[in-house]
Protein backbone atom coordinates (compact mmCIF):
# COMPACT_ATOMS: atom_id res chain seq x y z
CA UNK A 1 0.00 0.00 0.00
CA UNK A 2 1.36 3.30 -0.70
CA UNK A 3 2.41 6.32 1.43
CA UNK A 4 -0.40 7.95 0.19
CA UNK A 5 -3.15 5.66 1.45
CA UNK A 6 -1.73 4.79 4.41
CA UNK A 7 -1.54 8.73 5.52
CA UNK A 8 -4.54 10.47 7.69
CA UNK A 9 -3.97 13.51 4.91
CA UNK A 10 -4.81 13.26 1.60
CA UNK A 11 -1.99 13.47 -0.77
CA UNK A 12 -0.68 17.01 -1.93
CA UNK A 13 -2.61 17.80 -5.07
CA UNK A 14 -1.85 20.63 -8.14
CA UNK A 15 -4.85 19.51 -10.39
CA UNK A 16 -7.87 19.04 -8.41
CA UNK A 17 -8.67 18.98 -4.17
CA UNK A 18 -10.18 17.51 -1.65
CA UNK A 19 -12.22 18.83 1.04
CA UNK A 20 -14.05 17.56 3.82
CA UNK A 21 -16.74 18.83 5.68
CA UNK A 22 -18.47 16.36 8.24
CA UNK A 23 -18.65 12.93 6.72
CA UNK A 24 -19.31 14.46 3.11
CA UNK A 25 -15.73 15.00 1.21
CA UNK A 26 -15.75 16.90 -2.42
CA UNK A 27 -13.16 16.29 -5.38
CA UNK A 28 -12.99 19.29 -7.25
CA UNK A 29 -10.91 18.83 -10.61
CA UNK A 30 -9.27 22.30 -11.26
CA UNK A 31 -7.86 22.47 -14.35
CA UNK A 32 -10.85 25.18 -15.89
CA UNK A 33 -9.20 27.01 -18.14
CA UNK A 34 -8.31 23.43 -19.58
CA UNK A 35 -12.35 22.75 -18.98
CA UNK A 36 -10.56 20.18 -16.68
CA UNK A 37 -9.29 18.39 -19.02
CA UNK A 38 -7.01 14.79 -18.35
CA UNK A 39 -3.60 16.13 -18.81
CA UNK A 40 -0.95 13.71 -17.65
CA UNK A 41 -0.20 15.66 -14.14
CA UNK A 42 -4.03 15.04 -13.59
CA UNK A 43 -3.73 11.53 -14.37
CA UNK A 44 -0.80 11.15 -12.48
CA UNK A 45 -3.26 12.93 -9.40
CA UNK A 46 -6.30 10.65 -9.84
CA UNK A 47 -4.10 7.79 -9.33
CA UNK A 48 -2.68 9.55 -6.31
CA UNK A 49 -6.16 9.84 -4.65
CA UNK A 50 -7.96 7.79 -5.20
CA UNK A 51 -6.53 4.85 -3.20
CA UNK A 52 -5.96 7.48 -0.42
CA UNK A 53 -9.67 7.60 -1.05
CA UNK A 54 -10.33 3.94 -1.08
CA UNK A 55 -8.24 2.57 1.67
CA UNK A 56 -7.85 6.03 4.09
CA UNK A 57 -10.52 8.94 3.56
CA UNK A 58 -12.15 9.61 6.88
CA UNK A 59 -15.53 10.64 5.07
CA UNK A 60 -18.65 8.53 4.36
CA UNK A 61 -20.06 10.00 1.30
CA UNK A 62 -18.01 12.06 -1.68
CA UNK A 63 -19.06 14.45 -4.51
CA UNK A 64 -17.01 14.60 -7.72
CA UNK A 65 -17.48 17.86 -9.26
CA UNK A 66 -15.08 20.47 -11.78
CA UNK A 67 -14.13 23.73 -11.23
CA UNK A 68 -15.65 26.31 -13.74
CA UNK A 69 -17.79 25.63 -16.66
CA UNK A 70 -16.94 22.41 -17.50
CA UNK A 71 -17.13 18.74 -15.39
CA UNK A 72 -14.11 17.23 -17.46
CA UNK A 73 -13.53 17.69 -21.33
CA UNK A 74 -11.55 14.12 -21.30
CA UNK A 75 -8.40 13.40 -22.22
CA UNK A 76 -6.25 16.67 -23.17
CA UNK A 77 -6.57 17.38 -27.07
CA UNK A 78 -3.14 19.65 -26.54
CA UNK A 79 -0.98 16.25 -25.11
CA UNK A 80 -1.93 14.32 -28.28
CA UNK A 81 -1.05 17.38 -30.51
CA UNK A 82 2.39 17.71 -28.94
CA UNK A 83 3.08 13.76 -29.05
CA UNK A 84 2.01 14.59 -32.86
CA UNK A 85 4.08 17.90 -33.68
CA UNK A 86 7.44 16.63 -31.88
CA UNK A 87 10.08 14.95 -33.36
CA UNK A 88 10.39 11.21 -31.90
CA UNK A 89 7.77 11.56 -29.97
CA UNK A 90 5.83 8.47 -29.13
CA UNK A 91 2.00 8.94 -29.02
CA UNK A 92 1.30 5.31 -28.96
CA UNK A 93 3.40 4.06 -25.93
CA UNK A 94 2.38 8.10 -24.19
CA UNK A 95 -0.82 7.07 -24.17
CA UNK A 96 -0.69 3.49 -23.38
CA UNK A 97 1.13 4.68 -20.10
CA UNK A 98 -1.36 7.50 -19.73
CA UNK A 99 -4.00 5.37 -20.04
CA UNK A 100 -2.56 1.96 -17.49
CA UNK A 101 -2.01 4.95 -15.05
CA UNK A 102 -6.14 6.21 -15.20
CA UNK A 103 -7.46 2.84 -15.38
CA UNK A 104 -5.64 1.77 -12.90
CA UNK A 105 -6.74 4.91 -10.39
CA UNK A 106 -10.80 3.72 -12.10
CA UNK A 107 -10.14 0.50 -10.17
CA UNK A 108 -9.41 2.00 -6.78
CA UNK A 109 -12.72 4.39 -7.47
CA UNK A 110 -14.33 1.60 -7.69
CA UNK A 111 -13.27 0.43 -4.77
CA UNK A 112 -14.45 3.55 -2.20
CA UNK A 113 -16.74 2.02 0.06
CA UNK A 114 -18.87 4.80 0.42
CA UNK A 115 -21.45 6.20 -2.25
CA UNK A 116 -19.90 8.79 -4.77
CA UNK A 117 -21.91 11.29 -6.69
CA UNK A 118 -21.14 12.74 -10.01
CA UNK A 119 -22.14 16.63 -9.69
CA UNK A 120 -21.77 17.43 -13.97
CA UNK A 121 -21.42 21.31 -13.68
CA UNK A 122 -21.04 21.19 -17.48
CA UNK A 123 -19.65 19.22 -20.33
CA UNK A 124 -18.66 15.52 -19.39
CA UNK A 125 -17.04 14.62 -22.87
CA UNK A 126 -15.23 11.24 -23.56
CA UNK A 127 -13.11 10.18 -20.44
CA UNK A 128 -15.06 13.05 -18.15
CA UNK A 129 -18.42 11.22 -19.32
CA UNK A 130 -16.64 7.66 -18.24
CA UNK A 131 -15.76 9.70 -14.67
CA UNK A 132 -19.09 10.01 -14.14
CA UNK A 133 -20.32 6.84 -15.26
CA UNK A 134 -17.89 5.55 -12.66
CA UNK A 135 -19.72 7.35 -10.19
CA UNK A 136 -22.64 5.51 -7.86
CA UNK A 137 -25.07 8.44 -8.57
CA UNK A 138 -25.42 11.22 -11.07
CA UNK A 139 -26.86 14.34 -10.54
CA UNK A 140 -26.62 17.17 -13.60
CA UNK A 141 -26.86 21.03 -13.83
CA UNK A 142 -29.29 22.42 -16.43
CA UNK A 143 -26.23 23.35 -18.11
CA UNK A 144 -24.59 20.34 -18.30
CA UNK A 145 -24.07 17.98 -21.51
CA UNK A 146 -22.57 14.63 -21.75
CA UNK A 147 -21.01 13.01 -25.21
CA UNK A 148 -19.04 9.94 -25.58
CA UNK A 149 -16.46 12.19 -28.15
CA UNK A 150 -13.75 9.72 -29.14
CA UNK A 151 -15.32 8.66 -32.44
CA UNK A 152 -15.39 12.88 -33.33
CA UNK A 153 -11.57 12.02 -33.79
CA UNK A 154 -10.99 8.38 -34.55
CA UNK A 155 -9.76 6.76 -31.07
CA UNK A 156 -11.14 4.04 -29.22
CA UNK A 157 -13.06 4.73 -26.30
CA UNK A 158 -11.14 4.34 -22.35
CA UNK A 159 -11.71 4.95 -18.74
CA UNK A 160 -14.00 2.31 -18.28
CA UNK A 161 -16.67 3.95 -21.04
CA UNK A 162 -17.47 0.76 -22.44
CA UNK A 163 -17.47 -1.22 -19.58
CA UNK A 164 -19.91 1.31 -17.38
CA UNK A 165 -21.99 2.39 -19.90
CA UNK A 166 -23.68 -0.68 -20.55
CA UNK A 167 -23.84 -1.24 -17.19
CA UNK A 168 -26.22 1.83 -16.74
CA UNK A 169 -28.38 1.70 -20.06
CA UNK A 170 -27.58 -1.74 -21.04
CA UNK A 171 -24.98 -3.11 -23.50
CA UNK A 172 -27.53 -2.30 -26.99
CA UNK A 173 -28.42 1.00 -25.85
CA UNK A 174 -25.03 1.81 -24.78
CA UNK A 175 -23.27 0.36 -28.32
CA UNK A 176 -26.11 2.78 -29.89
CA UNK A 177 -25.27 5.60 -28.02
CA UNK A 178 -21.58 5.17 -28.48
CA UNK A 179 -21.88 4.84 -32.42
CA UNK A 180 -24.21 7.70 -32.97
CA UNK A 181 -22.54 9.92 -30.58
CA UNK A 182 -25.22 12.87 -30.00
CA UNK A 183 -24.50 15.82 -27.89
CA UNK A 184 -26.87 15.03 -25.11
CA UNK A 185 -28.38 17.64 -22.95
CA UNK A 186 -28.58 17.35 -19.40
CA UNK A 187 -32.52 16.82 -20.48
CA UNK A 188 -31.51 13.98 -22.47
CA UNK A 189 -29.38 12.60 -20.31
CA UNK A 190 -32.73 12.16 -17.74
CA UNK A 191 -34.74 10.86 -20.11
CA UNK A 192 -31.81 8.21 -21.20
CA UNK A 193 -31.25 7.29 -17.29
CA UNK A 194 -27.38 8.74 -17.50
CA UNK A 195 -28.34 10.64 -14.61
CA UNK A 196 -30.67 10.68 -11.64
CA UNK A 197 -31.61 14.42 -11.44
CA UNK A 198 -31.70 17.98 -13.10
CA UNK A 199 -30.54 21.08 -11.01
CA UNK A 200 -30.79 24.25 -11.90
CA UNK A 201 -27.11 25.28 -11.95
CA UNK A 202 -26.98 27.42 -8.89
CA UNK A 203 -28.40 24.57 -7.35
CA UNK A 204 -26.17 21.45 -8.36
CA UNK A 205 -23.45 21.50 -5.23
CA UNK A 206 -26.76 22.16 -2.82
CA UNK A 207 -28.44 18.94 -4.38
CA UNK A 208 -25.51 17.16 -4.36
CA UNK A 209 -24.42 17.70 -0.66
CA UNK A 210 -28.15 17.08 0.34
CA UNK A 211 -27.69 13.65 -1.18
CA UNK A 212 -24.33 12.90 -0.31
CA UNK A 213 -25.26 14.06 3.60
CA UNK A 214 -28.52 11.71 3.80
CA UNK A 215 -26.50 8.77 2.01
CA UNK A 216 -24.06 9.31 4.78
CA UNK A 217 -26.29 8.78 7.22
CA UNK A 218 -26.50 5.51 6.74
CA UNK A 219 -24.58 2.17 8.42
CA UNK A 220 -21.30 2.14 6.29
CA UNK A 221 -21.32 -1.74 6.57
CA UNK A 222 -24.79 -1.88 4.21
CA UNK A 223 -23.22 1.09 1.82
CA UNK A 224 -20.41 -0.74 1.40
CA UNK A 225 -21.70 -4.45 0.79
CA UNK A 226 -24.52 -2.84 -1.43
CA UNK A 227 -21.71 -1.62 -4.13
CA UNK A 228 -19.76 -4.52 -3.50
CA UNK A 229 -22.41 -6.92 -4.18
CA UNK A 230 -24.13 -5.20 -6.53
CA UNK A 231 -21.46 -4.50 -8.82
CA UNK A 232 -19.82 -8.11 -8.43
CA UNK A 233 -23.75 -9.78 -9.15
CA UNK A 234 -22.76 -8.95 -12.97
CA UNK A 235 -20.26 -10.96 -13.59
CA UNK A 236 -20.65 -13.69 -10.81
CA UNK A 237 -23.05 -16.95 -11.31
CA UNK A 238 -25.67 -17.19 -8.57
CA UNK A 239 -24.76 -19.64 -6.24
CA UNK A 240 -21.44 -17.52 -5.96
CA UNK A 241 -22.92 -14.85 -5.49
CA UNK A 242 -25.29 -16.19 -3.20
CA UNK A 243 -22.70 -17.23 -0.72
CA UNK A 244 -21.04 -13.59 -1.14
CA UNK A 245 -25.03 -12.32 0.41
CA UNK A 246 -24.39 -14.72 2.92
CA UNK A 247 -21.15 -13.92 4.30
CA UNK A 248 -22.21 -10.10 3.93
CA UNK A 249 -25.24 -10.61 5.96
CA UNK A 250 -23.64 -13.06 8.43
CA UNK A 251 -21.00 -9.83 9.15
CA UNK A 252 -23.22 -7.76 9.56
CA UNK A 253 -24.43 -9.16 12.61
CA UNK A 254 -21.25 -8.34 14.17
CA UNK A 255 -21.25 -4.29 14.14
CA UNK A 256 -22.41 -2.21 16.59
CA UNK A 257 -24.43 -0.44 13.98
CA UNK A 258 -26.61 -3.84 13.57
CA UNK A 259 -26.97 -4.33 17.35
CA UNK A 260 -28.22 -0.61 17.39
CA UNK A 261 -29.90 -0.51 14.76
CA UNK A 262 -32.24 -3.37 15.82
CA UNK A 263 -33.04 -2.04 19.48
CA UNK A 264 -34.01 1.60 17.34
CA UNK A 265 -36.01 -0.02 14.85
CA UNK A 266 -37.96 -2.50 17.90
CA UNK A 267 -38.05 1.38 20.11
CA UNK A 268 -39.73 2.72 17.41
CA UNK A 269 -37.16 5.01 16.94
CA UNK A 270 -34.73 6.35 13.57
CA UNK A 271 -30.99 4.43 13.87
CA UNK A 272 -27.91 6.73 13.82
CA UNK A 273 -24.74 4.51 12.37
CA UNK A 274 -21.69 5.26 14.10
CA UNK A 275 -19.73 3.23 11.61
CA UNK A 276 -18.61 0.46 13.90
Amino acid sequence: MSDQATSPQPPELKTMRFEAEGPVGTLTLSRPDAMNAMSPDMIAELALIAPWLADRAPIRALIVTGEGRAFSAGGDINWFRRGLDEAGADLVQEVRRGADVLHQAIVDFKRIPCPVIAAINGPAAGAGFSLALMCDIRIASEEAFLVCAYGRIGASPDGGMTYFLPRVIGPAAAAELMLEDPNLTAADALARGLVSAVVPAAELLDAAGAKAAELAARSPHYQRMVKRLVWQSLDNPLADHLQLERHGIAESMGTEDLRGGVRDFLAGERPTFSGR
